[in-house]
């Protein structure tokens, strides 16, 4: 089979999946939209309350954090043509039979030298540089694609400012942008000299669908685009230090309806100087999502996400003594065990569950220390 052929193939699998995840019926009444119970919060809607101490919630102000499920059939979603781009796709061909263009970039990457941030046998971060680096926040509440609005997205944007400018991040809060204008914001980063940056961190807010696409202003594009632009051997200003991407979007259309834990008896338990060394370019990366993949994650118009809001009132309150790793651990544990949906006319979407996932290429422990 040849190259092209495998191309075509891998795009019908992405048009169909795509336009599968598209289909949903019209919602007749706004009351069968998803409520979600905030943690010890109240949520009062006619006569049905939970158990829950704090104020009431309208029935039809909550639901989950993707388009496809408030989407109408006429949805127009283009497939971008970079997304099938031969960069996309894995090739297990032996390296004599690569063309040019990928030898020469494997010739050139093999030979990348790039300044030591951070000693070989050190167990943290070097968070020392001149600045803490950027925060940029790719903020998405209105769609040209026919999604339904993401009300409480700002919330989020503005909560993730507050706690990140704290870290000592310069922050841009860029709203709505197209496809086009995100992929020259991230060609502008990647050709910035991060030299006295210790690291540089990317929000992206905004609906998601299958396979890991989420949604410009005009079109679903892979998330794989907003982060593969930074391995070492691309932005060499920024090799060994930390680069973190969170993406608060859906991952997929099934629910998780969770498990119920027993209490157990069952108890458990829980350098040297180098004057040079290599790393692999995929190195300090690590890249935070609300929910794993294939399942929804969930958003609650009037303050945000369960996510998010999670994310920084963690770190809010832990980052000056504990590790990003460790954090981002706690807050999956609180979505986890604090969120549950409440939707009294739609059993499937009541008491539905909710856990982030991390997959982090970190070498080394990642303190936020504060800038002197």
């Amino acid at each position: 089979m040849s190259k092209q052929k495998r191309n075509d193939d891998i795009y019908e699998d992405l048009e169909d999946e795509l336009k599968k995840n598209l289909r949903s019926e019209k919602r007749v009444r706004r009351v069968s939209d998803v409520i979600d119970s905030m943690g010890d919060r109240e949520i009062v809607s006619g006569d049905y309350r939970t158990s829950k101490q704090s104020k009431a919630t309208k029935l039809d102000e909550i639901s989950p954090d993707q388009g496809c499920i408030m989407t109408p059939e006429s949805v127009n979603i283009f497939m971008p043509e970079w997304l099938i781009r031969k960069s996309d796709v894995l090739d297990a061909t032996p390296n004599n039979n690569l063309e040019e263009d990928d030898r020469n970039e494997a010739a050139s990457s093999s030979v990348s030298l790039a300044k030591m941030s951070t000693t070989k046998d050190a167990h943290c971060y070097n968070m020392n540089h001149k600045y803490r680096g950027k925060c940029v926040i790719f903020n998405h509440d209105i769609f040209d694609t026919g999604f339904e609005k993401r009300e409480g997205s700002t919330n989020d944007a503005k909560r993730i400012q507050k706690t990140f400018q704290n870290l000592g991040f310069i922050i841009e809060l860029l709203d709505n942008l197209k496809h086009n204008e995100i992929i020259g914001k991230i060609e502008k980063l990647q050709n910035e000299d991060h030299s006295d940056n210790d690291c540089i961190c990317i929000f992206v807010l905004t609906h998601g669908l299958t396979n890991d696409l989420i949604c410009a202003k005009d079109v679903a594009y892979s998330s794989d685009n907003i982060w593969k632009p930074f391995t070492a051997d691309k932005c060499i200003s920024l090799a060994g230090k930390p680069k973190l991407f969170f993406f608060q979007a859906c991952r997929g259309d099934k629910f998780d309806s969770g498990i119920s834990l027993m209490r157990s008896a069952v108890r458990t338990e829980t350098d040297s100087a180098t004057a040079a060394y290599k790393i692999p370019t995929h190195a300090d990366f690590l890249i935070a999502h609300s929910t794993v993949q294939g399942f929804f994650s969930w958003r609650n118009p009037a303050e945000g996400t369960w996510y998010i809001q999670c994310l920084c009132e963690i770190i809010d309150e832990h980052a000056e003594t504990t590790d990003l790793v460790r954090m981002l651990t706690m807050t999956s544990r609180k979505v986890a065990t604090e969120y549950a949906s409440y939707d009294n006319l739609n059993p499937t979407r009541h008491d539905q569950k909710q856990v982030p996932s991390i997959t982090s290429m970190l070498i080394r422990d990642l303190f936020f220390t504060k800038k002197t």
